[in-house]
């Protein structure tokens, strides 16, 4: 029986040693980009949670859901309020709608990271995560909040496009 030159042993365990720190390699990156989309996850869902906040403030103080992105960050004072009417559906403090996260005061760091879709006829916004990753549930949670919201507010009356007469 003939043994393998010695060349032949020492090229397998180069290329065996090769693989083996591509796999380390690729163990270690995969890490990572874990723990990047975990981390992105959660800033994601403190600006869900702070821009459904302050949809939720505006709703009440308005009697009305912001039509754009733009009328929420125009209204400031919605984003530093910290109380608000609720009957259970929705939260009613805004630590409370945190959950232990710390709120966006400003909402340019919050409407970066989340996206408003406005509701048609007095409906409430959906929040999106304008393709950011986010936590387990935080999305439908918070749209969530926003539903049983608008199940409380006025209906705005139908506009049938005719002007009235004086």
């Amino acid at each position: 029986m003939s043994t393998a030159p010695v060349g032949s042993r020492r090229a397998a365990l180069w290329l065996m040693g090769v693989f083996v720190t591509l796999a380390l390699a690729a163990f270690i990156w995969g890490f990572a980009v874990v723990d990047e989309v975990r981390a992105r996850a959660k800033r994601v869902d403190v600006a869900l949670r702070s821009t459904a906040w302050a949809c939720l403030v505006y709703a009440d103080q308005e009697q009305a859901w912001p039509q754009s992105e733009t009328a929420l960050a125009d209204a400031t004072a919605v984003w530093q309020e910290t109380r608000l009417p609720s009957n259970g559906s929705w939260p009613g403090t805004r630590d409370e709608a945190m959950c232990g996260g710390v709120a966006a005061d400003a909402p340019s760091a919050a409407l970066q990271l989340v996206g408003l879709n406005a509701g048609t006829d007095g409906s409430p916004p959906v929040l999106h995560t304008r393709g950011n990753p986010s936590g387990v549930g935080t999305l439908a949670e918070v749209n969530g909040w926003l539903a049983a919201r608008g199940k409380s507010l006025p209906k705005p009356k139908p506009t049938t496009g005719v002007p009235s007469s004086p």
